[in-house]
């Protein structure tokens, strides 16, 4: 995962999408964006009942964004993710 973390992170830099300045509510931003046309597959998608490549492409978006995110910002996000997963399954042991 960090090799796809750091790869992602890199071409979009390259690209000068994400800059030292680049802040928090830039990347909101961008993943309202993301999520938009997200939506906009997925309402597609549920009047032919399947899944197209463009929805497909569009939440690879917002799994894009909200990885460089947490690369600009230092957060270890797989390991975030591991502990998020200890909350869920201790929900899930406890019925809630």
């Amino acid at each position: 995962m960090k090799e796809i973390i750091e790869a992602n992170y890199k071409s979009i830099v390259d690209r000068g999408l994400i800059a030292p300045y680049t802040n928090l509510h830039n990347f909101l931003h961008k993943i309202k964006e993301e999520i938009q046309e997200l939506e906009y597959g997925v309402f597609v998608d549920f009047e032919t009942g399947n899944v197209s490549d463009y929805t497909k492409e569009e939440l690879a978006d917002v799994i894009m964004v909200c990885l460089n995110m947490a690369k600009h910002y230092d957060i270890d996000i797989e390991q975030e993710i591991k502990n998020k997963i200890k909350i869920n399954e201790q929900r899930a042991k406890n019925g809630k």
